[in-house]
């Protein structure tokens, strides 16, 4: 009988080596895989027989940790929230007969309402927009320049505004950039504040004012002892603007959306 020859397309058997080889990294990747499976879980009786400290060991080590904060897939996530309170006068701010309401949470209120929305309106974000536009403006200024924008302005023009925040910036070009963002900002706040609060507490608006916070996401290391939103806010004053209302059309968007004040008392906030 002719002798068979063995097919060129025979895959030749690995040598013992690099059998073990494989076998190994086989190994390795199964209980890496498995650790890393215990570690992202809740509380379970893997996890206790494995041992916290060992898994945060494991994951956690000097020469080559497997942990990974969430800005390596996201380059410039955010850092913080924001936060807008609001109240409104009615009547000359000063006077003594004039109504003053409580402040209200803007932002706290459309946390509550978009809670469970899966694709709120873009609505929802425009104070967190302004904020934070405030925010990183004001965050540039001194502390004359804070106090500046923390005081009234209803009986002055905005020039007024313009002009002292110019008096006093010591920050050359980089300064003058910061102002006039922040004097664009100012005006839609103002602008967006009185339409809100027209809508919220009724006609009649004469000014406005504002509190605008901040608060940072704690270090991606305090992720399990800090919660974000047990960190408390920062706030900056924007002082008493004069009333800014919009058109007809745009109030109407407003007082559609905007929740009323309980009719009890002056917010019920």
């Amino acid at each position: 009988m002719e002798e068979l020859k063995p097919s060129r397309h025979a895959t030749p058997v690995p040598s013992i080596a690099r059998r073990l080889v494989v076998v190994t990294i086989g190994v390795v990747f199964a209980i890496h895989t498995a650790l890393i499976t215990i570690w992202i879980q809740p509380s379970n009786p893997f996890r206790d027989a494995v041992g916290q400290k060992n898994l945060y060991s494991y994951i956690n080590n000097k020469v080559f940790p497997f942990e990974q904060s969430w800005s390596v897939f996201a380059p410039t996530p955010r850092r913080g929230g924001e936060n807008v309170k609001i109240r409104a006068y009615y009547g000359r701010p000063g006077d003594p007969d004039t109504r003053v309401t409580e402040w209200f949470d803007i932002t706290g209120n459309e946390d509550q309402r978009i809670k469970y929305l899966v694709n709120p309106s873009r609505f929802h974000s425009a104070t967190r927009r302004l904020g934070g536009n405030i925010n990183s403006t004001v965050g540039q200024f001194n502390d004359k320049q804070r106090l500046i924008i923390a005081g009234a302005l209803y009986t002055s023009p905005r020039s007024k505004l313009a002009d002292l925040l110019r008096q006093t910036n010591t920050r050359g070009i980089a300064g003058l950039q910061a102002i006039s963002q922040y004097l664009d900002n100012d005006e839609m706040l103002t602008r967006y504040g009185t339409m809100y609060a027209t809508a919220r507490w009724g006609k009649g608006v004469t000014a406005v004012e504002f509190q605008v916070g901040h608060r940072s996401v704690p270090n991606y290391t305090q992720r399990n002892k800090e919660n974000f939103l047990d960190v408390p806010f920062t706030y900056y004053r924007v002082g008493v603007r004069k009333a800014m209302p919009g058109n007809a059309d745009a109030q109407a968007a407003f007082n559609g959306y905007v929740p009323k004040a309980p009719k009890s008392s002056k917010d019920g906030e």
